[in-house]
């Protein structure tokens, strides 16, 4: 387990464990399929290190790892097309999702009830200046309606790709730990904050952090390519390959999601790096004063990953 093989070995041992697999190549380190348990598509992937996962129904592990077995192959069927009809309906409600946010404006209104209310400070707790502010047409919703019943306030961030607003991330003040981020409505799907960089010219690396105010407080002090997920677990496998144009992928979750970076960096065919930065990194900036040159010298020891 997680030895690096081909991909056309990973493919074979894969077929031997779940006959009927059809799984597609898609890079020199990754191949897709319809997954074994829930069907679908190209859901379920596996790499060249032998570590599988689906992005459904989030089965994965290691594919020479003894496991229960897979349903048969009729019901693989089944399920399949019952993942296939799923999958049209959501695409339908994303694209209406989408349609409607295409017209939306409640993020300027957002950004006025920032200064309307004299509430800049909740930024600039987060490290989050006036030119951010500005930049990033950040605001406040004073009764967020994702929020029910209590609607508290949340923190509004417009998440803009190639000049499209595709989102409005509502940050919940007093939000619990682990749901504190909203979409501004159903049926938007997840998106790389800062995707713009993705398509920069600049193709020696690009830097994935951890959530959207982490990627605005990291991009200000380093500059260069930075995305941010929205989430330990919100990097689709799939967009590895966006990547590729990249010389190096360095990977820089929070400190309590080291398993799950260490299988993303399983995604990017060797040109990944780990970075074991001791505290999240906006507030190694933030909180914890720390300086572009330090901040370089852990990026300088980051792990890679073969």
């Amino acid at each position: 387990m997680g030895e690096q093989l081909s991909i056309e070995q990973r493919m074979a041992e894969a077929q031997s464990r779940w006959p009927g697999i059809q799984l597609k190549r898609q890079t020199s380190y990754q191949a897709c399929s319809p997954c074994p348990w829930c069907g679908g598509d190209d859901r379920f992937t596996i790499n060249s290190t032998g570590w599988y996962n689906c992005r459904k129904c989030a089965r994965e592990g290691w594919i020479d790892e003894n496991d229960p077995t897979p349903p048969d192959p009729v019901k693989m069927l089944e399920l399949r097309m019952a993942a296939m009809e799923q999958r049209e309906r959501e695409r339908d409600k994303r694209i209406s999702a989408l349609e409607r946010m295409a017209r939306c404006v409640d993020d300027v209104r957002y950004h006025q009830q920032l200064d309307e209310m004299d509430l800049r400070g909740l930024w600039y707790e987060k490290g989050v200046g006036d030119h951010l502010i500005e930049q990033y047409n950040l605001g406040l919703c004073l009764h967020c309606k994702t929020d029910q019943p209590a609607e508290r306030m949340s923190l509004t961030i417009p998440v803009v790709i190639k000049k499209r607003k595709v989102n409005i991330r509502h940050r919940l003040i007093g939000g619990d730990q682990r749901d504190k981020y909203r979409p501004h409505f159903s049926g938007l799907g997840a998106n790389l904050f800062g995707a713009d960089d993705v398509y920069s010219d600049d193709t020696s690396s690009i830097l994935v952090i951890e959530g959207e105010i982490k990627r605005i407080v990291v991009k200000d002090r380093l500059g260069g390519n930075v995305v941010g997920t929205m989430g330990k677990s919100g990097f689709k496998q799939s967009w590895a390959r966006k990547f590729e144009r990249f010389k190096e992928v360095l990977i820089c979750l929070d400190p309590d999601a080291t398993e799950k970076a260490q299988q993303m960096a399983g995604w990017f065919g060797g040109r990944a790096r780990l970075m074991a930065l001791p505290t999240k990194p906006d507030d190694f900036f933030h909180v914890y004063n720390g300086t572009v040159d330090q901040f370089n010298e852990f990026v300088r020891m980051a792990r890679r990953v073969a």
